[in-house]
């Protein structure tokens, strides 16, 4: 074999080595699959839970927007009852200048000066009661304003305590509002990337679902018929849920109130506002108005709540349907009450 030969035989060996290791190298550093792309089923099923997800970030925003009121309520009494005792310690202070001029007018010097230099001693000693007089008064005025000060700086601390409160609660409402918005977003990414006829069978569902809903309310005429129920609703539960059907296909929209558009707890404060009663704006706290009833005791017009926690309310409207504001994309509707975990009730009135 010629040295040629001998030198060629390792290098063949050492660049097949070579190549195989590259190879290997390829084959271990090969991205994995891709995962499969979502169905159309699996699609439908991760929009409705971030809806859902938006829809409990709504409630905590409304949850925020009643206690936003309250404290604003406190604030505003908080900050008159401050102006009201910065009066009093003004007046209180301008009667303390008014007292030491009329000291020194009255002659409020050394008084065994003033009486050598008196050309009445009678009158000195008219002089000398008032003054008298004045210093009781200074001691009673200087005890007031003291008392009124402290008042004054007790009332300042409780407004500012409010505006902190106040300066927190908007802090959420603004994290709520970003949240709910990126709730929303994620949801209309996922329907951006489905195929131009799956959407449009998405489409085709959602434009279903309305003409349903407005079907429904045009055979109630427009909400001014009496629903058909096994139990007849009491006369402010009938005022409310005739409000509600009245919207019947109107859309969602998170912390709406009306009158084209509502969110669910939106829906029913305004709802039971045409009977003549207050509720508060989230789910949460809907729930502790009027009397609990159980689910066989409902009745159309009881508040019906899903959830747990609860973030979703609607109107019970007999024969066990709820017509309530669904969800981000939806439309208020009218649905089995087994479309959602029943988790309590209660009659406002």
């Amino acid at each position: 074999m010629s040295a040629h030969g001998r030198l060629s035989s390792p290098r063949r060996a050492l660049a097949a080595l070579c190549a195989a290791a590259v190879i290997g190298g390829l084959v271990f550093a090969a991205p994995g699959y891709a995962d499969p792309e979502p169905t159309l089923a699996e699609v439908r099923d991760r929009v409705a839970a971030l809806h859902h997800k938006a829809e409990q970030a709504t409630e905590r925003y409304n949850t925020a927007t009643d206690e936003q009121a309250a404290v604003k309520r406190r604030l505003a009494k908080a900050q008159a009852a401050v102006e009201s005792q910065q009066q009093k310690v003004d007046e209180l202070t301008a009667d303390m200048a008014g007292f030491a001029a009329a000291s020194y007018r009255a002659g409020g010097i050394d008084p065994t000066l003033n009486a050598l230099i008196a050309d009445d001693p009678a009158d000195f000693l008219a002089k000398a009661s008032v003054i008298d007089a004045y210093a009781n008064q200074q001691a009673d005025q200087l005890a007031a304003v003291a008392t009124e000060q402290q008042r004054l700086e007790q009332g300042k601390l409780l407004a500012d305590e409010e505006l902190n409160r106040l300066k927190a609660v908007e802090a959420d409402l603004t994290q709520q509002q970003q949240t709910i918005e990126q709730h929303l977003a994620e949801a209309e990414e996922l329907l951006a990337g489905l195929e131009a006829d799956e959407r449009a069978k998405l489409d085709a569902e959602r434009v279903e679902r309305e003409r349903a809903a407005a079907a429904e309310r045009a055979s109630r005429g427009g909400g001014s018929e009496t629903p058909p129920a096994v139990i007849p609703a009491s006369g402010r539960g009938q005022i409310a849920l005739d409000f509600a059907l009245a919207q019947l296909g109107d859309p969602y929209s998170y912390g709406a109130e009306g009158p084209d558009a509502w969110d669910c707890s939106g829906l029913t404060m305004m709802a039971w506002a045409q009977a003549g009663v207050s509720l508060p704006r989230s789910s949460g706290a809907q729930i502790g108005v009027g009397t609990r009833v159980s689910y066989s005791q409902l009745e159309p017009g009881d508040l019906v709540f899903f959830y747990s926690p609860i973030s979703h309310v609607g109107i019970y409207a007999g024969n066990d349907q709820v017509v309530h504001a669904t969800h981000p994309g939806d439309v208020v509707s009218l649905d089995p009450m087994s479309t959602m975990p029943f988790s309590g009730a209660t009659r406002p009135g």
